[in-house]
């Protein structure tokens, strides 16, 4: 069956019996553990346009690895062909025109690092070793929301292969269509191979907080912050605020080992002298348990929260968009720490605002554009506890959602589910839909959070 496809991509190929075949299969999480009936590591466009040409052949399911990052893990499927683009990293900036030309399986490490050779950077997310792809095509939040917007907001052009096999470059002048839905609509319309990004004037040092607060002064963090916020500026309105038990590492501390805790971590987007008088309020919260808060490489910064988010750890995760952070809420989020099924848990509160939240509900297909906080809640197993952190993060969400905003969620931290994907999208939905059917009737691209064409 795959005799054609091996004569096109070589050894690149890969199927069941393979030696390399468990290993290339595997993603970030490692609650997931799907088959998939052939792999393609892609080296090239042309490696992407002969495998998606054969998957319309031969009526095969298409899953896209970029990062292998998404807690639903649409990198891989069963029974279908999955395209591995984790070969494809390279990024090259275009300073003329102050842009980042990024292969479909880079890492946002890889844009830092290129990027800020020229003192440069576009909105990403706060984990390095995540890839861009999935990151832009769902959105993606980081430190720079507040200043210059989200990922998939900064997207200025695209490579595409389509579902018939052609290579389209889209923009707001070629394929408007489909230029809009990649901003925010998911890997539903091909796989693409090139991203553009807008740049702006980032670092290479820039001024970044990092507190830590007991989680006994959650309420009173919260309270604080809420109150700061309100009146912050674009440069200083991108905070997330993680509860978490620390693990005994050797980073950290002995005295933190265990430790119940609520991290202020986030940076100013301008000048590093100015960011340090105007976030003080975010040091003095609460009492802090350490402040590591310092002028740090903006590349040092990206990659502080690696630690916590091992890879080929199985992991839970649900996701709320909410609005104020009253008492009721923070006294739910604080029951459900108390009853986590072990310690490992990460919840996460992103403050929201500035310019990501001047776009209009239309402008790209993320129509959440006036939320003031993202949730996000991971469990991560040890042992055989994955049943119990399905049940908790569940319960997680059922509990807040009458506080949501919308009943909707940020799309990079949720399982599939068409529910959540129509409140995320809301009157967008039925655009989306034009857009599906016209570059992929037959839904070759389903594993993710689908449009039904």
């Amino acid at each position: 069956m795959f005799s054609t496809l091996e004569q096109q991509v070589g050894n690149r190929l890969i199927l069941p019996g393979d030696s390399r075949y468990d290993e290339t299969r595997k993603i970030w999480n490692a609650a997931i553990d799907k088959k998939p009936a052939a792999i393609v590591v892609c080296r090239s466009e042309e490696d992407v346009k002969a495998a998606v040409q054969f998957a319309r052949e031969k009526n095969l399911s298409i899953s896209i690895r970029g990062g292998g990052h998404h807690v639903g893990g649409f990198a891989v499927c069963n029974d279908g062909l999955m395209i591995d683009l984790s070969q494809m990293r390279k990024v090259k900036v275009d300073t003329k025109r102050q842009v980042a030309i990024v292969e479909g399986g880079a890492t946002l490490g890889d844009i830092d690092a290129e990027t800020q050779k020229h003192g440069l950077a576009t909105p990403t997310g706060t984990i390095s070793e995540t890839g861009v792809a999935g990151l832009a095509l769902n959105g993606g939040i980081g430190y720079l929301r507040g200043k210059y917007g989200l990922t998939c907001d900064n997207l200025v052009g695209a490579r595409v292969v389509t579902e018939k096999g052609s290579v389209l470059y889209v923009n707001e002048e070629n394929h408007p269509d489909l230029f809009w839905a990649l901003r925010g609509g998911g890997g539903n319309f091909g796989v693409v191979t090139t991203f553009e990004f807008a740049l702006y004037p980032v670092g290479p040092e820039v001024f970044a907080l990092d507190v830590l607060y007991d989680l006994k002064d959650f309420k009173q963090v919260l309270h604080n912050a809420q109150a700061f916020l309100a009146d912050a500026p674009d440069e200083a309105v991108s905070i997330n605020f993680t509860a978490a038990v620390l693990p005994p590492a050797p980073f950290l501390p002995e005295f933190l080992h265990f430790r119940k805790v609520v991290m202020a971590i986030g940076m100013y987007a301008g000048d590093a002298e100015e960011g340090e008088k105007v976030m003080q309020p975010l040091r003095e919260l609460a009492q802090p348990i350490m402040d590591d808060t310092s002028v740090i490489p903006y590349v040092r910064l990206q990659k502080k929260l690696d630690p916590m988010v091992p890879p080929h750890v199985p992991v839970y995760g649900t996701s709320l968009y909410l609005d104020d952070l009253n008492d009721e809420v923070m006294d739910i989020l604080l029951s459900k720490m108390e009853s986590t099924p072990a310690p490992s848990f990460l919840v996460q509160l992103w403050s929201l605002g500035g310019q990501m939240n001047r776009v209009p509900a239309n402008a790209t297909p993320l129509a959440i554009r006036k939320a003031k906080y993202v949730l996000l809640v991971d469990g991560m197993e040890i042992g055989d506890e994955g049943v119990l952190w399905k049940k908790w993060t569940d319960s997680f969400y059922d509990e807040l959602l009458p506080y949501s905003h919308q009943k909707a969620s940020y799309l990079n931290a949720f399982d599939k589910d068409e529910e959540v994907l129509k409140n995320t999208v809301r009157e967008n939905y039925n655009r989306l839909v034009k857009v599906k059917k016209n570059y992929d009737q037959k839904n070759r691209f389903r594993h993710n959070h689908n449009i039904q064409p």
